[in-house]
């Protein structure tokens, strides 16, 4: 199965018609041509595809693909930590 940067430069190529992303992972989202509503929208298929909810502002902080995987990779991470009682 593809690591979660793969898994987002996929969705990317296939949301945003961007092609060659894997050179560009540390490029911010700006750069590659993603408004803010862009983004937004990006944000809604990557929660869905990951089933995680991720805090805008967290995703803002480092607004880039290699930047993304590593906050999706954490919220993956909690929540398969079991809950303490």
């Amino acid at each position: 199965m593809p690591n979660t940067l793969e898994q987002l430069c996929t969705l990317a190529q296939r949301e945003l018609g961007a092609e060659g992303l894997t050179d560009k992972v540390d490029t911010p989202f700006a750069e590659l041509g993603l408004d803010s509503l862009g983004l937004v929208d990006f944000m809604f298929t990557v929660e869905d595809h990951f089933h995680v909810n991720i805090e805008h502002d967290r995703a803002l902080a480092n607004p880039t693909l290699s930047g993304l995987a590593t906050l999706v990779d954490e919220l993956l991470l909690a929540k398969a930590q079991p809950v303490a009682a």
